[in-house]
């Protein structure tokens, strides 16, 4: 076997075993069992600016399961990368409802998201869809983090960074609505957190059936706004 591809199989296998390990860890810590939590959203990331922590993202299930529906706590927690053990925890009850729109994907988002000098978040992006053909809809919304010594605060909850949605006959004919927004911090503060502007590009589509042909129509819009930290969180 080619070593350097060797070496490649054995870094996955014990970055693996590393990743599953953590996992134990943590829910270990927690009391919880795995079959408590959806494995297919867990999600987790070494922290850039800090790599001796990692976040872990996991739905808890707060309901009874089917195929279609759950409720679940949002555990976000900050842990030690050598021993797994949290250094700070939020646990959101009831933070998400996964039904006809399906809760479908967590990431975590390390973006720059420097509120102050010292102060930089993490964000949890979390994704939603349905199965409409004649009306589809998708979502993502993010939330942000900090820590404040061993405690992790949520500082934003559930701001809708993207959205499309519309209705069509699944032909030619519909209207369609396409929203995506950027944040950028201000040089202003309130309560000691830089003041988050908000630019949104919004993409509005119509289209008609002409003879034997489909002609869309595209208007596009920005708009800007502010988040201002209030002490307890951006609104």
């Amino acid at each position: 076997m080619n070593k350097s591809l060797f070496a490649l199989m054995l870094c996955f296998q014990i970055s693996f075993s590393q990743n599953t390990d953590h996992l134990n860890t943590v829910l270990k810590q927690l009391k919880i069992k795995k079959s408590e939590i959806n494995l297919e959203l867990f999600t987790q990331k070494v922290l850039p600016y800090d790599k001796s922590k990692s976040v872990l993202v996991f739905p808890k299930y707060a309901s009874e399961v089917s195929d279609d529906y759950f409720v679940a706590d949002a555990y976000v927690l900050v842990i030690d990368n050598a021993t797994g053990k949290i250094q700070a925890k939020f646990i959101g009850h009831n933070a998400w409802t996964s039904d006809a729109v399906r809760l479908t994907a967590i990431s975590i988002d390390t973006g720059l998201y420097l509120l102050n000098k010292t102060t930089r978040g993490f964000g949890v992006r979390v994704s939603f869809a349905n199965n409409s053909q004649p009306n589809p809809y998708r979502e993502n919304s993010l939330s942000l983090y900090i820590t404040d010594q061993n405690t992790l605060k949520q500082v934003l909850s559930n701001y809708t960074v993207s959205l499309y949605n519309g209705e069509w006959d699944t032909n030619c004919a519909g209207e369609f609505e396409e929203s995506i927004s950027t944040f950028n911090m201000d040089k202003l503060q309130n309560h000691n957190l830089n003041n988050i502007i908000v630019t949104t590009k919004i993409v509005k589509t119509k289209s008609k059936p002409v003879k034997d042909d489909c002609i869309s129509k595209e208007t596009i819009k920005k708009e800007t706004s502010k988040l201002i930290f209030n002490g307890k969180e951006y609104k």
